[in-house]
C-alpha cells in the first residue's frame, strides 16, 4: 500500500511539473508582450510629459511676451517723473525673456542627455546579458567593436557639465541680488511714499500720479516674482543637467572600460585555414571591380572645380617645399659643416637644420593628407575607407621619412648630433625600405579595415598586416642586431653595460614582437594585433624623439662644459699674468710663478653628473607619460588576470554595529578572500619599482633638495640610506598586502624567525642594529677621518652591516657596524675639525734661541692656513744631546690640508734659519778612549789599519766615526 501510494505521489507530481511546464512557456510568451506594452506606454506618458513641458514653456514664453508688451506700453504712458520705474519693470521684462530663452536651450540640452543616457544604460545592460549567455564569441568581439565605435565621446559631456557649474554660479549670485530687491518691496505703501518724497510737492498731491505709482510698483513685485520663479527653474535643471553629465560621462567610461577588458581576448575572425588564398585574390577582384569608383572620381572633379582656390593653394605650398629642397638640403650641410669648426655651435643652430630636415620630408605626407582629407566629404563608403588609409599613410610616411633624412649624409645626425657614419648609414638603409616597403602595406590595411564589406578585413588586410609585421621584424633584427652597425657599436664601446649583459632579453624581444603581432593575427586575433601594433609603432616613435632629444642636450651640455672649461682657463691664466705683473713691478725681475692667485673654480665634473642626471630623469619621466597615454586603453584588458584566483586567504575584519539601543556592538568577521593572478603581477610590479626606487630616488631626492639645505655630507647619507631603507619596506608591505601576507597572519611566524635567528646569526643581528644605530645616531659620518684597531682612514661607505674605511694608501678597510657602538674609536672630525700640528726644531749650541724663536712665531702667523685662534705658540722644550729643542705648535681648519701644511712649514723653516745664519743641529756623540791594557793593544795592531764604529740615534739617523788603529 505504501509503495502504491508513493507511486501515485510521483505521477501527481509529474503532472504537476507537466502543468507547471505549461504555464512557464505561456509565461515566456507573455513576458515579452508584457514588456512590449509597457515599453509602449512608458513611450507614450513620455511623450507626454514632453508634450505638458512644451506646452509649459509656451506658456511662460507667453507670459513673459504678453509683460514685456504690457511694460513697453506703460512705459510710453508713464508720467515723466515714473519713467526710471517704468524702464526698470520693462528691463525686467526683457530679462525674463532673455532667461525663458536660455531655459528653453538647456531643457533641450537636459533632454538630449538623458535620451543618451539611457540609450548608453540600455546597450550597456544589453551587452552585459549577451556576454553573460553567449561567452566571449566572435560574434560578441564584433558587437563590442561595433559599440565602442559608436559611443559618444566623453569631452563634450564634460564641457557642457563645467558650462552648467558655471552658469549655477552666475545665476544664484543674479538670485540673490534679486531677492534682495524683492524683500524691499514688502511694503509698497512704504515705497509709494519714498518715491513720491523725491518729486515736486504739486506732482505729489496728485492722486492719479500716486495710482500710477502704486501700479508700477505692483508690477515690479510681480515681476521680480515671476523672475525668480524662473531662476528656480533654470537652476534645478543646470542641477540636473550637471548630474546627468556626470553620470553620462561615468557610464561612458564604464562601458568603454568594460568593453576594453574583453574585446582583445576575443577572436575577430577565423584562423587561417586552406581557403585562405581563394577568398584573398576574390577580395582583391570585388575591390578592384568596385561600384563606387566612378562616382568616387566624379566627386573629386567636382570638388576640384568648387573648391578650386583651396587646390590652387595646396598646389602653390607643394611646389614651393619641392622647389627649394635642393637648396634647403645644401643649406643645411653648410650648417653642419659650421657646426663642426665651431666647438660650441649650440642648440639654436642644431634646431634650425631639424626644422629644415622636417619641412623638406613634409611635401609627399602633405600631399597625400591632402586627398583624405577631401576625401572624407564624400559620402561613399570606398571614399572614407580611401580617407583613412591616405591619413595613415600620410601621418606614417612624415615621421619615418623625417628621421631618415636626419640620417642623411652630412645631416643632423652626423654634423650636428655627432653619430658615427656606419649607424647613420645604416639607419639611412632600413629606413628607406620602410618607405618602399611598409607604407604601401599601411595603405592597403587602412583601406580594407574600413569597408564594409565583410571579408577584405580578414583576407586582403590580414595578408597586407602579416607582411608588414614581418617587414618590421626584419628592419628590427638588422637595426638592433647585437653585432650590428647600429648597436654593436655601442655593446662594443660598453661591454661592462646594463644593456650589453641583457641583450639576450631585449634582443629577441624588439625581433619577436612583431613575429607574435603575425601570429595572433593568423590565429584570428587580428583587431588585438592591430591594436598592438599601432601602440608599438607609437612607443617605437616616442623612443626615437626621446634619444634625438637626449643626443641634442647631450651635445649642448658637453659644448657648454668645453666652453666653460675654455673660460675658466682663461681666467686662470689672466690671474697668474696679473699675479707675475705684480711681482715684477715689486722686485724688478720678472719670473713666471704658477697659480699665485686663487680663482673659484666651478666643479665640471660634479656639474656634468648633476645635468646627467636631470636629464636622465626628465627622459624617464616623459617616456613613462606618454607610454601610459599610448599604452593606457589597452591596460583594462589586463583585468582579465583578476579573474583567475590563484589561491585564498582568510581576512578578518571588524565591523561596528548599533544593537537594540545599548550602543555599537563591535564583531569580528572573517572572509575568504581569492587572490588572482592579476594580484601577483601587481605585488611583483611594486617591488620591482620598490627596488627601483631604493636605488635612484634617494639620489634624485640628494639633487633636488638635500644639496639645497645646510647639511654636510655624512647627514645626507644618513638621509638617503634611510629613505632606501624606507622605499625598500613600504615596497614590501604593499606587495605582501596585495597577496593577502598581512601582519596579523605572520606575526607569530616573524616572531619565532627572529629569535631563532638571533641566536643563530648573533653578530649579523648585532651588526645590522649597530648599522641603524649609526644612520641615526651618528658617531661616524660619510667622510669623517676615523682611528680603529691602529687604521686611520675615511669613511667612504656605511652599510647595513658594515662600515667601509679607506686608508691614506687607497685600501678599503672592512670593519663590522658593531665596532663602532661597542669599541673604542677616534673621530677626528666628529664635532670640531680643528687639529694640532706640533713641528720639532732642533738648533746647534750656541744659536740665539729668542731669534730663532720669533723667527717660528713668524713663520707661523704669516702662513695663510693656520689659524689665528687659538694662536700659533713656541717654545723652548730643552737641551738635548746635540741639540736645543724648540716645538711649534698650530692649529688647522681641518685635515684636509694637515700634509700640505706640514711640508711647507718645513720647507719655510730651513729656508730661513739659512738665510738668517741659524744652524739646524744633527746629532753627534765623540768617544774618548783614555788607556787599554796591553793585551789589548797588541790585539788592536792586529786588527785593519781602520775600525769603523756606528752609533744609530733615537732618531734613526746614521753617524760614522774613524779611529786609527
Amino acid at each position: 500500500l505504501d509503495q502504491e501510494s508513493y507511486v501515485l505521489m510521483l505521477r501527481s507530481q509529474l503532472e504537476l511539473y507537466r502543468v507547471e511546464q505549461i504555464r512557464f512557456e505561456a509565461l515566456s510568451e507573455l513576458f515579452p508582450l508584457q514588456h512590449d506594452v509597457l515599453t509602449r506606454t512608458k513611450n507614450s506618458l513620455d511623450k507626454r510629459i514632453e508634450l505638458w513641458k512644451t506646452a509649459l514653456a509656451d506658456a511662460r514664453r507667453d507670459e513673459s511676451a504678453r509683460q514685456a508688451l504690457e511694460a513697453r506700453e506703460k512705459l510710453r504712458n508713464a508720467h515723466p517723473t515714473l519713467r526710471d520705474l517704468a524702464e526698470d519693470n520693462s528691463r525686467l521684462t526683457l530679462r525674463r525673456k532673455a532667461l525663458q530663452e536660455f531655459l528653453q536651450i538647456k531643457v533641450k540640452e537636459l533632454s538630449d542627455a538623458n535620451a543618451t543616457l539611457s540609450g548608453v544604460e540600455q546597450k550597456f545592460r544589453n551587452v552585459k546579458e549577451k556576454e553573460h549567455r553567449a561567452g566571449l564569441t566572435t560574434a560578441i568581439g564584433l558587437l563590442l567593436r561595433s559599440q565602442r565605435s559608436h559611443l559618444p565621446a566623453t569631452r563634450g559631456y564634460r564641457r557642457q557639465q563645467q558650462a552648467a557649474e558655471d552658469d549655477i554660479v552666475r545665476l544664484q549670485t543674479e538670485q540673490m541680488s534679486l531677492e534682495d530687491e524683492r524683500s524691499g518691496l514688502g511694503d509698497i505703501e512704504a515705497n509709494v511714499e519714498a518715491s513720491l518724497d523725491v518729486i515736486p510737492a504739486d506732482d505729489a498731491a496728485n492722486g492719479e500720479l500716486r495710482q500710477m505709482t502704486v501700479e508700477l510698483l505692483s508690477d515690479r513685485r510681480h515681476y521680480l516674482d515671476d523672475l525668480l520663479t524662473d531662476y528656480d527653474s533654470c537652476l534645478q535643471t543646470l542641477a540636473e543637467t550637471d548630474v546627468t553629465c556626470s553620470r553620462l560621462e561615468t557610464t561612458i567610461r564604464e562601458f568603454e572600460s568594460y568593453i576594453d577588458e574583453r574585446v582583445l581576448w576575443i577572436r575577430s575572425a577565423s584562423a587561417v585555414d586552406s581557403g585562405f588564398i581563394q577568398k584573398t585574390w576574390t577580395s582583391v577582384k570585388s575591390f578592384s571591380a568596385h561600384r563606387q569608383w566612378m562616382p568616387l572620381v566624379q566627386f573629386m572633379v567636382q570638388d576640384a572645380q568648387e573648391y578650386w582656390p583651396l587646390y590652387g593653394l595646396f598646389l602653390i605650398v607643394f611646389g614651393l617645399i619641392i622647389g627649394f629642397n635642393r637648396r634647403m638640403r645644401r643649406f643645411v650641410a653648410e650648417l653642419g659643416d659650421t657646426a663642426q669648426k665651431q666647438l660650441d655651435s649650440g642648440i639654436p643652430m642644431t634646431l634650425l637644420a631639424t626644422a629644415l630636415t622636417v619641412v623638406m620630408a613634409t611635401a609627399w605626407p602633405m600631399l597625400l593628407w591632402f586627398i583624405g582629407s577631401r576625401l572624407s566629404y564624400a559620402d561613399l563608403n570606398l571614399a572614407s575607407a580611401l580617407s583613412l588609409a591616405f591619413v595613415l599613410c600620410a601621418a606614417a610616411l612624415w615621421l619615418v621619412d623625417s628621421f631618415r633624412k636626419l640620417c642623411r649624409k652630412r645631416g643632423v645626425a652626423e654634423s650636428f648630433l655627432a653619430w658615427p657614419k656606419s649607424i647613420v648609414r645604416s639607419l639611412h638603409a632600413n629606413l628607406l625600405l620602410y618607405v618602399v616597403g611598409g607604407i604601401p602595406l599601411i595603405f592597403i590595411v587602412g583601406t580594407a579595415s574600413r569597408l564594409d564589406d565583410g571579408t577584405s578585413a580578414d583576407s586582403v588586410g590580414r595578408l597586407a598586416f602579416v607582411s608588414f609585421c614581418l617587414l618590421l621584424a626584419v628592419m628590427l633584427r638588422r637595426i638592433v642586431r647585437p653585432s650590428g652597425a647600429v648597436i654593436g657599436d655601442l655593446l662594443r664601446s660598453n661591454p661592462n653595460s646594463t644593456m650589453h649583459r641583457l641583450r639576450w632579453l631585449w634582443y629577441p624581444l624588439a625581433v619577436g614582437s612583431p613575429l607574435c603581432l603575425a601570429m595572433l593575427a593568423l590565429m584570428g586575433y587580428q583587431y588585438t594585433s592591430e591594436q598592438l601594433m599601432i601602440r608599438l609603432q607609437l612607443t617605437l616613435v616616442l623612443s626615437i624623439v626621446l634619444v634625438i632629444t637626449y643626443t641634442m642636450l647631450m651635445q649642448w651640455m658637453l659644448a657648454a662644459k668645453r666652453s666653460l672649461a675654455m673660460k675658466h682657463a682663461r681666467a686662470r691664466r689672466a690671474a697668474a699674468l696679473a699675479a707675475a705683473q705684480r711681482e715684477t713691478d715689486e722686485d724688478g725681475n720678472a719670473y713666471s710663478p704658477i697659480a699665485v692667485t686663487e680663482v673659484p673654480q666651478v666643479n665640471l665634473s660634479l656639474l656634468n653628473q648633476q645635468m646627467l642626471r636631470l636629464v636622465h630623469g626628465s627622459a624617464c619621466i616623459l617616456f613613462v607619460t606618454v607610454g601610459w597615454g599610448i599604452w593606457g586603453q589597452v591596460l583594462p584588458a589586463l583585468q582579465v588576470f583578476s579573474r583567475i584566483e590563484l589561491w585564498t586567504v582568510v581576512v578578518e575584519t571588524t565591523q561596528q554595529a548599533v544593537a537594540g539601543g545599548e550602543g555599537a556592538a563591535v564583531q569580528e568577521i572573517t572572509r575568504i578572500v581569492p587572490v588572482t593572478l592579476g594580484q601577483l603581477l601587481f605585488s611583483a610590479v611594486v617591488f620591482s619599482v620598490a627596488i627601483l626606487a631604493s636605488r635612484n630616488l634617494p639620489g634624485l631626492l640628494e639633487l633636488a633638495v638635500l644639496q639645497r639645505l645646510p647639511m654636510d655630507h655624512g647627514g645626507r647619507n644618513a638621509i638617503t640610506t634611510l629613505c632606501r631603507y624606507a622605499f625598500m619596506s613600504a615596497g614590501c608591505v604593499v606587495a605582501c598586502n596585495t597577496l593577502g601576507i598581512r601582519w596579523g597572519s605572520v606575526q607569530w611566524l616573524v616572531a619565532a624567525l627572529t629569535v631563532g635567528l638571533g641566536f643563530g646569526l648573533q653578530e649579523i643581528f648585532a651588526n645590522f642594529v649597530s648599522g641603524l644605530i649609526i644612520l641615526f645616531e651618528r658617531p661616524v659620518r660619510i667622510g669623517d677621518v676615523v682611528t680603529i684597531d691602529s687604521v686611520t682612514g675615511c669613511v667612504s661607505r656605511i652599510q647595513i652591516r658594515a662600515t667601509t674605511i679607506t686608508d691614506w694608501d687607497r685600501k678599503e678597510y672592512i670593519v663590522p657596524n658593531k665596532e663602532f657602538v661597542t669599541g673604542k674609536l677616534l673621530n677626528w672630525t666628529l664635532s670640531d675639525k680643528t687639529n694640532r700640528i706640533v713641528v720639532k726644531v732642533g738648533v746647534a749650541y750656541g744659536t740665539d734661541t729668542e731669534h730663532a724663536l720669533a723667527m717660528l712665531q713668524q713663520i707661523a702667523d704669516e702662513h695663510p692656513l693656520i689659524l689665528k685662534d687659538p694662536p700659533p705658540l713656541v717654545g723652548f722644550e730643552g737641551f738635548g744631546e746635540s741639540s736645543l729643542d724648540l716645538v711649534l705648535r698650530c692649529f688647522l681648519p681641518n685635515l684636509d690640508s694637515r700634509p700640505k701644511v706640514i711640508t711647507q712649514l718645513h720647507l719655510t723653516i730651513d729656508r730661513r734659519f739659512k738665510e738668517a745664519g741659524v744652524e739646524i743641529a744633527f746629532p753627534q756623540r765623540d768617544v774618548h778612549v783614555r788607556s787599554m791594557p796591553p793585551q789589548i793593544g797588541m790585539a788592536a795592531l792586529a786588527t785593519p789599519p781602520a775600525v769603523e764604529v756606528k752609533v744609530e740615534t733615537p732618531l734613526q739617523n746614521m753617524h760614522q766615526i774613524k779611529r786609527s788603529a
